[in-house]
């Protein structure tokens, strides 16, 4: 069964790689959050992995190279919980602008899955990069 750090790493690796095998990291009912998502116009919460599937797939097919940095991982609560941090780089398809993100992220995991995962950013780099 895998712990929360596993699955934080796996989903950073699988998200541009395999994205049907990235899909399975997740609990059926599981819960994605954007906090600034409303600022940068982002839809949160998503319940479910079809909802957060389409909601990632639809910023992966917005950018293209998609690269992200080392990952920092601090564990909380045991193997369940970690808190992630991480910089990522792309450009935007539409605009052609490049985007640059620092990411901290929440993940709780159940039964070897991610149940729970809360992801903070910086909502003014999304609007600057992707909005006309």
């Amino acid at each position: 069964m895998r712990s929360a750090s596993q699955l934080l790493e796996a989903h950073l690796d699988l998200m541009t790689r395999d994205f049907e095998r990235w899909k399975a990291l997740f609990a059926p009912d599981a819960v994605m959050e954007f906090v600034y998502g409303a600022t940068a116009h982002v839809d949160s919460p998503l319940v479910g992995i079809e909802a957060i599937a389409r909601s990632v797939k639809g910023f992966l097919n917005a950018v293209t190279d998609f690269q992200h940095g080392p990952l920092t991982i601090r564990k909380i609560e045991g193997e369940q919980a970690v808190l992630g941090e991480f910089s990522a780089d792309a450009r935007v398809r539409k605009t052609g602008r490049h985007y640059h993100q620092d990411y901290a992220i929440y993940v709780r995991a159940q039964d070897g899955r991610i149940a729970f995962y809360r992801e903070y950013f910086d909502p003014a780099r999304i609007v600057a990069a992707f909005e006309d």
